[in-house]
């Protein structure tokens, strides 16, 4: 089937079929509206042709008549060939009017109906007995009337006809007005008829109509049959047009053809002048064919071939007219499936480029300028529509619909509005896969609420790619640590070993304490190092429990009292009475307090004192470690609690930079809170915890 749509010879067939199909219905469609008139009418002779070719006889007569009055009045006066003509006039006449050649039936009587001055009817024969209904025609002859004056339709001539029927009601005598003030040979009346059944015995006019008329009611159904099916498959053929229209073998698009890329505008205009052009053309036949059968010609065997000529044009034309729909039909479904009806549509182009200008005009305005526009604009419409609804109706009810729509607006906004500030609180809590919802939102507002899922795209991509390279520092420091575990042991243990032999040269012994002691910082570092990274990247297992943190203080206390003592600080408590118990993990927080007591005992300045105050309240455990620092601390906090920063960048002491990072990353494991404070030559180290009940 879809090979069928695509074949170029399949919609060449279709359209030829169309317009094949088109002509033939309307060849069969004209020819039965032709019969129309026949099938309203009973009989022959109540048709309006059989009026038309009545009143031709009754001015035949009129004119013979006055023909015979005026060569009777004038004859002597008249020329050799004047009263020739008139005699061959009478004697065609007169043949013509004979009973043998015509089944018309007449009689011209004076205007009281005493005298009969002509008749056809054959003696003891009587008018209304002969034919099916009689016919009245009252004239008047005028003194000088001569023939070819005599126009039986033109009402400014002396002649007065009046039509009357008998055997249909009660009998009428027309035309008694006009009648009035004329002598009895200038009145005359006519009374004509034909009897209903007609043979060819007189092939006259009227014989013929009886003819046509019961050919036109055999044939008006077959042809109606007819025409209204081959009109129904040439619509077949077209719907199929429509189908397979834009589609082409090897596409799978649709595929515009050059007139689908002319504006439509332009396209239809042609075509509509086209079809005006043929229903024009149309129209001058169809109304030559009404003329031609209903007045004239209807009955004339010799000019059939006239209407097969008028036939043949109106079906061509009518044939070309439904090509022509065919191909406004065609290029519109073709647009229409390709989705460029708007862009191939001149005034779709016009209006879309207008509202996007405008919309772009107002997009663009500063938001306070839209405001203070849209302000002004609903102000002045809405004191001049109050103003009015004093007096009419209608700009109150305009009052009401504009400050139900303002409300609706304004609703709309702060709908909006509250799922902005939702939204930004997510994001603002951490929640960076958060996205707020930007559909039906006031235009700025959708702009800001964008701009806000950016950032939070952004952000998580940020914290992501952050992640993985602080995984990946992890992993490598954890890689290589490990790598350096064991030849650092082997170090380790071969200087144990060379402590335990006896060393007679001085420089030797010298040697192996150098090696014990860098070796042994070596281990730390590595430790340190692994520790970090394990503590950053938060792998290591927490197991919060209730701990007493003066306990712990005083047991951390009791292990660096020695080294402390050697570089001579004191070390100043202010502790609480009573145990302070604060949820945390043991391991983890006494790491955090020997890593504070480590860095006092590495950069403390000799003789100070080191202050360690503990306070609880509102729910938390705060413990402070104050001392004065033997260099100047020329690094902010923050930088401090970076990995491998100290406060001493000459780097002349043993300590690696990594303590205050590692505490810090423990605490916050812990749920805790690390800060730094430096003032001057004073450092503070706060740890917060949350307390245990």
């Amino acid at each position: 089937m879809e090979a069928v749509r695509k074949s170029p010879w399949a919609k060449l067939t279709a359209a030829f079929l169309m317009l094949a199909l088109a002509f033939s219905s309307s060849w069969f469609g004209y020819r039965a509206l032709t019969a129309l008139s026949c099938v309203g009418a009973e009989n022959w002779q109540q048709t309006g042709i059989y009026y038309v070719l009545l009143r031709d006889r009754e001015g035949q007569l009129a004119g013979g008549v006055a023909d015979a009055i005026q060569l009777e009045r004038n004859g002597e006066s008249l020329s050799y060939l004047a009263v020739q003509s008139i005699q061959e006039s009478l004697e065609e006449l007169e043949e013509r009017m004979d009973a043998e050649s015509t089944w018309f039936r007449f009689q011209v009587k004076t205007a009281d109906g005493g005298q009969v001055l002509a008749t056809n009817l054959k003696e003891g024969e009587t008018l209304s007995a002969t034919v099916s209904s009689v016919w009245y025609s009252t004239f008047v002859v005028g003194e000088h009337f001569t023939q070819e004056e005599y126009d039986l339709y033109n009402s400014e001539n002396d002649y007065v006809f009046s039509i009357g029927v008998s055997g249909q009601g009660s009998e009428q005598v027309p035309g008694e007005a006009e009648l009035e003030g004329k002598s009895a040979v200038e009145q005359m009346v006519i009374e004509c008829g034909l009897p209903l059944n007609v043979d060819e015995s007189r092939a006259d006019e009227f014989y013929q109509l009886s003819t046509s008329f019961d050919q036109a009611l055999e044939s008006f159904r077959p042809r109606c049959t007819a025409a209204l099916s081959l009109m129904a498959a040439s619509l077949l053929c077209l719907l199929f047009l429509l189908w397979s229209a834009g589609h082409k073998e090897g596409k799978e698009e649709i595929i515009l053809s050059w007139q689908d890329k002319i504006f439509l505008e332009f396209h239809w205009f042609f075509l509509l002048t086209v079809g005006t052009a043929l229903a024009a053309g149309g129209l001058y036949f169809g109304d030559y064919l009404y003329q031609f059968i209903v007045q004239v010609h209807f009955y004339s065997q010799e000019e059939q071939w006239v209407l097969w000529v008028i036939y043949l044009a109106l079906s061509l034309l009518t044939a070309a007219l439904v090509g022509v729909i065919c191909l406004a039909l065609r290029t519109l479904v073709v647009r229409v499936k390709a989705g460029a009806l708007a862009r191939t549509t001149l005034l779709c182009r016009v209006v879309g480029w207008t509202v996007r200008t405008v919309h772009e005009l107002i997009v663009n305005l500063p938001f306070i300028w839209k405001v203070l526009l849209g302000f002004l604009i609903y102000f002045f419409a809405n004191v001049m529509l109050f103003t009015s609804a004093r007096y009419n109706g209608l700009a109150g009810l305009l009052w009401f619909g504009l400050n139900g729509v303002v409300f609706l607006f304004l609703a709309w906004w702060a709908i909006g509005f509250h799922r902005l500030r939702k939204g930004s609180r997510a994001i603002a809590a951490g929640d960076l896969e958060h996205q707020i919802d930007t559909n039906r939102m006031f235009h700025d507002l959708r702009l800001q609420a964008e701009d806000l899922n950016n950032i939070s795209v952004g952000l998580s991509s940020a914290v992501d790619e952050k992640m993985k390279s602080e995984r990946f520092k992890a992993e490598l420091i954890t890689n290589v640590s490990h790598d350096l575990k064991t030849p650092l042991t082997s170090i380790i243990n071969y200087v144990n070993l060379l402590k335990t032999t006896e060393q007679t040269d001085p420089k030797a012994q010298e040697y192996i304490e150098v090696l014990d002691r860098k070796s042994q910082r070596l281990k730390k570092l590595t430790e340190d190092l692994v520790e970090a990274s394990k503590a950053s990247t938060g792998v290591l297992s927490v197991s919060r429990e209730k701990i007493g943190m003066v306990q712990l203080i005083d047991q951390a206390l009791g292990e660096w009292e020695e080294k402390l003592a050697a570089r001579h600080l004191t070390v100043v408590r202010n502790l609480q009475d009573g145990e302070t118990w604060v949820y945390a993990d043991g391991r983890h927080l006494w790491r955090v307090i020997d890593n504070l007591l480590s860095n006092c005992a590495k950069y403390a300045m000799e003789g100070t004192r080191i202050y360690l105050d503990l306070e609880r309240g509102h729910g938390q455990v705060v413990l402070s470690v104050k001392n004065i620092s033997r260099e100047a601390l020329n690094v902010a906090p923050e930088r401090l609690m970076e990995r491998f920063v100290r406060g001493d960048e000459s780097r002349t002491t043993e300590g690696s930079g990594l303590g205050l990072s590692i505490a810090r990353s423990l605490t916050e494991l812990q749920g805790g809170i690390f800060q730094l404070k430096v003032d001057g030559d004073l450092f503070k180290a706060c740890i917060t915890l949350p307390q245990a009940n």
